[in-house]
């Protein structure tokens, strides 16, 4: 997509969110009902699950919310967004939205199908603006840092069994039924190994996404490995990749969708 710079560091990226181009309002449009609700579920009615609708049922959450959640929900929206761009041999199977509670997620952030090896791979993504006297470099540090142990965390001391529930209804509504099959398995097996006390080591997509105007700093990729390098050393994952967003204002995207709930182009 037009708009964005883009640094590989091996499996991992850096993506600089630079400008919201028509080119990502109009992926944003066509894609926003699929992140939502899974391209499965959302394809089997394309009127009930429309763009303006999905934009209405969005917001009716995210204004309820306080400052800190919103912000974790505009992150997620972008890593959605940018995924195909920064991993694109992840599959999604996982949705944006919680289903039943109209509220935001209760599981696992993100879950991925690999594409060329069948393996599953959860992700964390953790949002922040900078700080004064700070960086993005420093604050993708701190952010990663938050996702390797909040993740880490669902497999060791915080395992709650909702999350793999939540996962599995995910792969129903965002994979056809031969993939979506497959990844319940790899969930369920998963579980049943920690939950009789094993020690298991997942595959691991950790993001950070970033606020911070660019002319003042931006996430470089020497930054980037050496913070790979740096998780991969500690050996919580069985294999871990980065996904390192910045953008200049978080809120821009989701100011997209309420211009075009307004009915502004």
């Amino acid at each position: 997509m037009d708009g964005l710079r883009k640094l590989a560091i091996g499996d991992s990226s850096v993506i600089v969110l630079e400008s919201v181009t028509d080119d990502i309002k109009q992926t944003l449009r066509e894609q926003f009902a699929n992140y939502c609700y899974g391209r499965v579920r959302a394809g089997e009615s394309p009127d009930y699950y429309s763009f303006e609708l999905t934009v209405e049922q969005f917001f009716r959450l995210y204004d309820t919310k306080a400052h800190s959640t919103r912000m974790g929900l505009a992150g997620e929206l972008v890593v959605h967004l940018l995924l195909s761009d920064g991993h694109e041999n992840l599959e999604s199977a996982c949705v944006y939205l919680n289903k039943e509670e109209h509220s935001v997620k209760k599981g696992f952030d993100l879950t991925f199908l690999d594409r060329e090896d069948g393996d599953i791979w959860y992700g964390e993504v953790k949002s922040g603006d900078v700080s004064d006297g700070s960086n993005a470099n420093e604050k993708a540090w701190e952010r990663i840092g938050e996702a390797e142990r909040s993740l880490e965390q669902m497999f060791t001391t915080n395992i709650e069994k909702k999350r793999w529930d939540a996962a599995q209804f995910d792969a129903d509504s965002a994979l056809r039924k031969k993939r979506a099959n497959k990844v319940k398995d790899l969930l369920r097996t998963d579980f049943m190994e920690i939950h009789r006390g094993a020690t298991k080591k997942v595959r691991a997509l950790l993001c950070a996404v970033v606020m911070h105007p660019f002319e003042s700093s931006q996430i470089d990729a020497e930054t980037g490995a050496a913070i790979l390098e740096r998780v991969r050393g500690r050996g919580r994952f069985r294999d871990v990749r980065l996904f390192l967003i910045q953008q200049s204002d978080l809120g821009a995207l989701v100011r997209v969708l309420r211009e075009a709930l307004s009915g502004v182009d």
